[in-house]
């Protein structure tokens, strides 16, 4: 079976989502699965050997960029391959990353938001990508990544399937009106 597992990459320390999710990915490999673990956001931080595929879709800094400023919602591909290198995002993770939730209140909303948010060329990028590696399912590692599941199921048909995993206390922090809005 071809599985695409998206995961949800740590901000600059070692992260027990990563950890489970890459141990995850491997054993379904040892079981004799194609697994491609995706991270978004940031390379995955584990204290075991990484099997995630080494790319970066959705790399924190583009997202951050293109939240900010409708520039970078239309930079050529070799800007974002560059800002989305692993190497510059373990870097800037390490040194300025926020994972507080009262900071990323209108963040999290857009992405959520998916093919309608700030980042939909991130999205577009992705299940592009999901499409050359044809998956017969796709895992989700958290519900705060459901709005990219809308686009996935429409493009690529397959099983959604998606865990929960602690993201309620994310989204306990979020402030009003963005905490209703992210839960609606």
């Amino acid at each position: 079976m071809r599985i695409a597992y998206i995961a949800a990459g740590a901000a600059g320390m070692y992260c027990g989502t990563c950890i489970h999710d890459n141990t995850l990915a491997a054993a379904l490999q040892e079981a004799g699965h194609e697994v491609a673990l995706l991270p978004l956001y940031t390379p995955l931080r584990t204290d075991e050997e990484d099997v995630s595929r080494g790319q970066i879709f959705y790399g924190a800094l583009n997202v951050y960029l293109q939240q900010k400023s409708g520039l970078f919602r239309h930079t050529p591909r070799l800007l974002d391959r560059w800002l989305d290198r692993p190497a510059l995002l373990s870097a800037v993770s390490k040194l300025a990353a926020s994972t507080d939730a009262r900071d990323l209140g209108d963040l999290t909303l857009s992405v959520l938001r998916a093919e309608h948010g700030r980042q939909r060329k991130e999205l577009e990028r992705l299940v592009d990508w999901l499409e050359g590696f044809d998956p017969d399912i796709v895992q989700l590692a958290n519900s705060m990544l459901l709005g990219i599941g809308g686009e996935i199921k429409r493009r690529l048909d397959v099983p959604l399937v998606c865990a929960l995993t602690g993201e309620d206390i994310f989204l306990e922090q979020l402030p009003e009106p963005r905490r209703s809005e992210v839960i609606e």
